[in-house]
């Protein structure tokens, strides 16, 4: 049995599985692109060291590289998340235009005085290409970072500024909310030929293929995405390819990713629900 967790059904087939989801990926795609997600329900948070700016020069050519600022990796790409969703590049280049100085940094997602980490005026938003290892994950390759550059005594909470510098275990959660993506399937049928080309495209983009135990039948390639409001630290979150870049993190041996806490995956369960009802629908009309 084939189960989808985008219509909470089993399948026997995957021609069974294609058929169903290429009735309803239109709303499935409407449904992604109105949801705000928090990278941390999505498995797709990252290790939030800071990056080491010596360590992040020799990745990134031709930018000045102060010892002064926090570089922390807020999103990367590549990985394919709990969402079947996977970031492209390029997905940020639009955001970082449009946001910049209006996201701040905050603590698990809650925007509050209290929980205000760093203030939008003083947090750089950049994109670059560094090396997964940078950020201590076992994956081939680059990545492609959404980073926020922030002076270190711009940060104003204290705990914060405390965890930061100590270098322990933290990661970093973008809140995000999708604006061109598209669905890919390794579907053989000529009606599914538009998405078979997205799935040969786009399959080899992924970095984590090996983290999964079973074919990647299709998933949802995003092309652009805007970053609201904010990114925070988070205990838990659900991109672990993200954070506090620092020599310790490009120096650690990467191993590979249980996934033992998995966070509760509510933004998906109520998108489900309403795509369940949208194909419903469907079978009644």
């Amino acid at each position: 049995m084939i189960h989808c967790s985008e219509l909470n059904k089993d399948f026997e087939t995957k021609e069974a599985l294609f058929d169903a989801l290429r009735s309803v990926h239109k709303e499935i795609i409407t449904r992604k692109k109105e949801q705000i997600y928090k990278s941390c329900e999505k498995g797709s948070s990252l290790t939030a060291k800071p990056i080491d700016p010596l360590k992040l020069s020799d990745s990134i050519k031709n930018l000045a590289i102060d010892s002064d600022y926090y570089y922390i990796a807020v999103n990367t790409t590549k990985i394919l998340d709990s969402h079947k969703d996977l970031h492209l590049n390029g997905i940020w280049n639009k955001t970082v235009k449009e946001q910049q100085g209006k996201v701040y940094l905050v603590a698990d997602h809650k925007l509050e005085l209290d929980k205000t980490i760093a203030k939008r005026e003083y947090i750089e938003m950049f994109t670059a290409n560094i090396p997964f290892a940078l950020l201590g994950k076992p994956y081939e390759g680059d990545t492609e970072a959404l980073i926020y550059k922030i002076r270190k005594d711009k940060i104003i909470n204290k705990a914060a500024k405390e965890w930061l510098d100590s270098g322990d275990a933290i990661e970093a959660s973008v809140r995000m909310q999708y604006v061109d993506m598209m669905f890919a399937a390794n579907s053989n049928k000529e009606e599914d030929k538009q998405f078979k080309s997205n799935y040969d495209k786009y399959i080899n983009e992924i970095a984590n293929k090996e983290d999964f135990e079973d074919e990647i039948l299709y998933f949802w390639p995003i092309k652009q995405a805007k970053n609201k409001f904010e990114s925070s630290l988070v205990l838990f979150g659900s991109n672990n390819t993200t954070g506090l870049i620092t020599e310790e993190t490009a120096k650690e041996q990467p191993e590979k990713s249980t996934d033992e806490n998995q966070p509760e995956k509510s933004t998906e369960e109520k998108a489900n629900e309403i795509i369940i009802e949208v194909l419903n629908k469907l079978k009644t009309d």
